[in-house]
């Protein structure tokens, strides 16, 4: 399983992605998940894949070949010569389909589910920063003011802390620990994603990528903020007002074996 998350700031961008794969309890391995692709001065982009290896690998190798390609054909079209965020969604929404047509009928043949999805965001020249999303059939949608975050692989552990707390207007530092805190409830509840942590941030307008991490499950920030966050917490829950109780009259009182 993954977790790959994608954070829409006023200010920019912050991307996370776990490192952990894995095809059952004795095959777990560690692949990189987050792929950065710069020109500076003229864009940054970030492309985070969630899904069967096997299929990421094909599609990012396609990648890799069009800008091959494109060093020799200026007008071959690749990812890093599109005009905006959403063809360069659209873009990779194409190379999900080749790998489609390559693969999926031998997979499913197989029992296996075609199951590829990506994130992509970043700036092009004085266009905004944008989120999209790529699904396995190849259309895209995008993240917005209202919804500002995108996830893709095990998301249902760290949403909630995201519904309550993260907003566009919310400062790249403060994206950053919502994205943290975000990614180490998944793996606390999730075996399956797991350490290290690439973050990426993509500051707005610079056109390149100034501030990366790779966390370990050992790195000092990872531990200090999943204690104090613990610790908030255990806190907070303190502190909240108890739950009255009203007296009932004896004739009201639930007997056993029979409903309220």
């Amino acid at each position: 399983m993954t977790y790959c998350l994608s954070l829409l700031c006023q200010d920019g961008l912050v991307f996370l992605s776990d490192s952990r794969s894995n095809a059952g309890m004795d095959s777990i391995a560690t692949h990189r998940k987050m792929h950065v692709y710069e020109k500076p001065g003229d864009r940054a982009l970030v492309l985070q894949s969630s899904g069967n290896l096997s299929l990421t690998h094909s599609a990012l190798a396609l990648i890799a070949q069009d800008l091959l390609l494109g060093e020799t054909n200026p007008e071959y079209p690749h990812l890093m010569n599109q005009k905006t965020l959403f063809e360069t969604a659209r873009y990779i929404g194409q190379k999900v389909r080749e790998v489609e047509k390559l693969d999926r009928a031998n997979l499913e043949k197989d029992d296996y589910k075609f199951n590829i999805h990506f994130l992509v965001g970043g700036q092009i020249g004085d266009l905004p920063p944008e989120l999209w999303y790529v699904y396995p059939q190849g259309n895209v949608m995008h993240a917005s003011i209202e919804t500002p975050f995108l996830q893709v692989g095990e998301s249902k552990y760290g949403k909630p802390i995201l519904d309550r707390g993260f907003r566009f207007s919310s400062s790249l530092d403060d994206a950053i620990k919502f994205g943290v805190l975000s990614m180490d409830s998944t793996m606390k509840s999730n075996l399956s994603v797991g350490p290290p942590i690439d973050i990426v941030v993509y500051e707005k307008d610079t056109l390149c990528i100034r501030r990366r991490a790779h966390l370990t499950d050992k790195d000092p920030y990872l531990q200090t903020i999943r204690q104090q966050w613990g610790q908030g917490l255990a806190r907070l829950v303190k502190e909240m007002p108890a739950l009255g109780f009203e007296s009932a009259p004896p004739e009201s009182q639930p007997v056993a074996g029979k409903p309220l």
